[in-house]
């Protein structure tokens, strides 16, 4: 490939060196940046790039190499890059975008996480959706991925539902709509513990009774956990997210006792007030309370302990709120003293109710996944009735295009960013949406239907929209593992929309079908976008139908 060729060479002036596909073709088809050289050779990245394009030999295929703003750039003969890019997108399919770089490591990926006997509100979608789309990269990059989903599954409020089931639960409607009840009954008993201390201490005695093993507490609390992890399942299933364990808080407790060893053995711990802490500013970190109950941070290190020993991490991702962003600083720290290392918190943004408030459970606020993708499902499934009322399996292809809505409406905004729920923004399937992106890939696989494509001349893609076009696809690579790399799905949702403007502009400027001489080479372009399309939609864990 002339970029594997363009790269040796651009390394030979300089081990640093890189080469990038420049947005703009003014810029030339393959550009060198001379910003890293310069303190190697104590000179101005404009001076660097100017001597550097009157000493440096250029292969064959090359035009001419210009300077300009501090970049080294190389202009391809005509055709060259068009050549270059399709035949090779053509040739690897599915495979274009895929390296091995991560061979051999490991990356534990915990995420969406949703509380056991609480709904799965639209504030895990963006846990579960953003946590997806990194397995994708990851994998798409030769990593080994351990999917864990660590369930909310422990804590008071256990004792705040098995208090509040005794007192008014009922046995039927926890079997016709076991979520629905539980919430109910927390919802109300957190409401009437303001005003009733009672209500308070019972919680904690029952959740003391549960870290004890009293068989009654146990009984009711794996019903409750099975009729939630029952319903997350089926959620799951609609979004296509698959996970390798649901072990959460309740699995980790047997390991803890062997952490805190650990950690006094390394003098890390200390007794204050009859609890367990590691000091830290600006505050300490609590392993145990006064009353010997275990906290989220001793289970979480135990946690960390057991995946760096069983599942032989060299990267545990945590794809976790911004608000928790304190306690994993601290986590990590105690975690890195302990002698781990590899851990990330992957922040992102809440999902934010009217006025900018948050959603939670407790005040009966929750808008619910189920309820939205329900929603978005049974507006595609209209629009395509009234589009396209012949269409084959219309119902899979709605469930394909309402959920590919939800996932690209959260995944297009940076992951750090709050997000204020509007439920007729989330429907939305005009302007830049995934319904967009899958349309465009629709449009353009109804172009190559029943045709065959001759041997094309790369040569006549002169036209700016095919030259726009063939760029774009030629950055795909580098945007994923740029996406990867910085840990922004958000970069290669809004390149995937970009791309689709350009192969829109593309489609209406240059006829395909019709074309004359043109035909084959824009054929095998139509195709090479088919292909980025669908890859990049993959990696956003959407779907590409061939029709809607």
């Amino acid at each position: 490939m002339f970029e594997e060729t363009l790269l040796k060479l651009v390394r030979k002036i300089s081990k640093q060196a890189e080469l990038r596909q420049p947005p703009d073709p003014s810029f030339g088809d393959f550009s060198m940046p001379c910003f890293p050289l310069a303190k190697e050779r104590k000179q101005n990245p404009v001076q660097i790039a100017e001597e550097l394009a009157k000493e440096v030999k250029a292969p064959e295929f090359v035009e001419k190499v210009e300077a300009k703003s501090g970049y080294l750039n190389f202009f391809l003969k005509e055709g060259a890059l068009a050549e270059s890019v399709i035949t090779n997108i053509l040739k690897e399919k599915q495979a274009y975008g895929t390296t091995k770089e991560g061979k051999g490591k490991t990356v534990v990926m915990d995420y969406s996480h949703p509380n056991v006997a609480k709904p799965f509100g639209i504030g895990h979608l963006r846990s579960t959706v953003i946590g997806q789309c990194l397995v994708n990269l990851f994998e798409s990059q030769g990593y080994k991925v351990v999917k864990l989903n660590y369930l909310g599954d422990w804590g008071t409020p256990f004792g705040k539902y098995i208090e509040g089931y005794k007192r008014w639960g009922d046995d039927k409607k926890l079997a016709k709509q076991p979520i629905q009840h539980l919430y109910e009954i927390y919802t109300r008993y957190n409401k009437e513990e303001a005003e009733d201390e009672e209500l308070q201490q019972k919680a904690r005695d029952w959740f003391k009774k549960l870290e004890e093993g009293d068989k009654e507490a146990l009984k009711l609390y794996q019903k409750f956990r099975d009729v939630s992890l029952k319903e997350f399942k089926r959620i799951y299933s609609i979004l296509g997210v698959e996970f390798d364990s649901f072990d959460g808080e309740y699995a980790i407790r047997p390991k803890v006792e062997a952490t805190l060893a650990l950690m006094k053995k390394k003098g890390l711990t200390k007794i204050d007030q009859n609890a367990l802490i590691v000091p830290m500013e600006p505050v300490p970190l609590m392993l145990k309370k006064s009353d010997e109950a275990t906290t989220y941070g001793a289970r979480d290190l135990a946690s960390i302990q057991h995946r760096v020993k069983h599942y032989k991490g060299t990267h545990l991702l945590y794809v976790v709120g911004n608000e928790q962003t304190l306690y994993f600083t601290q986590v990590f720290n105690v975690a890195k003293k302990m002698g781990y290392k590899g851990m990330e918190h992957i922040k992102f943004g809440m999902y934010l109710a009217e006025g900018g408030k948050k959603m939670a459970t407790r005040k009966g606020t929750l808008v619910l996944l189920d309820k939205v993708l329900e929603e978005t499902i049974q507006l595609a499934l209209r629009l395509i009735k009234e589009k396209n009322p012949e269409l084959a399996n219309k119902e899979k292809v709605a469930q394909q295009v309402g959920v590919g809505a939800v996932i690209f409406g959260d995944l297009v905004n940076d992951r750090v960013r709050d997000i204020m729920f509007d439920w007729e923004k989330i429907v939305q399937f005009e302007g830049d949406t995934g319904p967009y992106l899958m349309y465009t890939n629709a449009r353009a696989n109804s172009i190559l239907k029943n045709v065959k494509i001759a041997k094309p001349d790369y040569t006549l893609l002169k036209h700016p929209s095919e030259v726009k076009l063939v760029t774009i696809l030629g950055n795909y690579p580098a945007t994923v593992q740029s996406a990867l790399r910085e840990r922004k799905p958000h970069t290669l949702a809004q390149y995937l929309l970009e791309a689709s403007h350009r192969f829109n502009e593309f489609y209406h400027a240059c006829p395909v079908l019709k074309a004359d001489n043109e035909k084959a080479a824009r054929l095998s372009l139509v195709q090479a976008t088919t292909i980025v399309l669908a890859n990049g939609l993959s990696l956003l864990g959407m779907s590409a139908p061939k029709t809607m």
